[in-house]
């Protein structure tokens, strides 16, 4: 589920269609790589990717996953400097794609896109200062039941939320920095204290409430 912080507005989306084309691209295929010189800035307009940094071990960390309504590829195109991470689509998507120089001339011209952008780089700092405090302090369970607090975005009127795509184990492992045994094994544990269900292929967590309760509780004691 897009961060609703994050997504696009219209009239923003609309400026930068303006400038624009759409580009549609297929499951695991890498949109940027790590040091790339491409400074183009992406929408996205159906489907999702993945953000993540690979270590000189071969280890995989997922940043984030960007979804419907959502923007990358902004730092490039402001301060010119290569790519800083990954992108591989992980759904067959379409996005729309702004050249470079278009969009740094647009923040100039355009008071309502430069204001949104601004907002939007701030939210972008809090969340990775949050990632960095989770994986810094939090032991693997709390940081999981973070992970799918994440994923699951705002309850409808029954304190409800579903994630509609399901992460693989080693996806989920990715997001939170371990292993693909112990987010197994964690998972379990949710599921059997019903704070997870899987619904065929969904996951659901009927209470956000009590999920949220859980993680202050373990990560004031992990």
């Amino acid at each position: 589920m897009p961060n609703s912080n994050l997504t696009v507005p219209e009239d923003v989306c609309a400026i930068l269609a303006a400038h624009g084309r759409q580009m549609r691209v297929r499951k695991g295929q890498v949109l940027l790589a790590v040091g790339l010189p491409a400074n183009d800035v992406y929408v996205m307009l159906d489907g999702a990717v993945s953000v993540s940094l690979v270590s000189a071990q071969g280890r995989e960390t997922v940043l984030r996953t960007i979804g419907k309504g959502e923007m990358f590829g902004e730092l490039a195109a402001i301060d010119g400097e290569p790519r800083s991470a990954d992108v591989i689509a992980v759904e067959n998507s379409t996005l729309l794609v702004i050249p470079g120089a278009a969009f740094t001339a647009l923040i100039g011209t355009e008071p309502v896109l430069s204001l949104w952008l601004a907002r939007y780089l701030a939210q972008q700092v809090r969340y990775l200062t949050n990632r960095i405090y989770e994986l810094s302090t939090m032991g693997v369970g709390p940081r999981l039941q973070a992970e799918l607090l994440r994923l699951a975005g705002k309850p409808d009127g029954s304190g409800r939320a579903v994630i509609g795509r399901i992460p693989t184990q080693a996806e989920l492992a990715a997001r939170i920095g371990t292993n693909r045994e112990t987010v197994t094994r964690e998972f379990s544990v949710l599921l059997k204290e019903g704070l997870v269900m899987r619904e065929g292929r969904r996951i659901v967590v009927p209470s956000v409430d009590r999920l949220s309760d859980r993680l202050h509780r373990y990560s004031q004691t992990a």
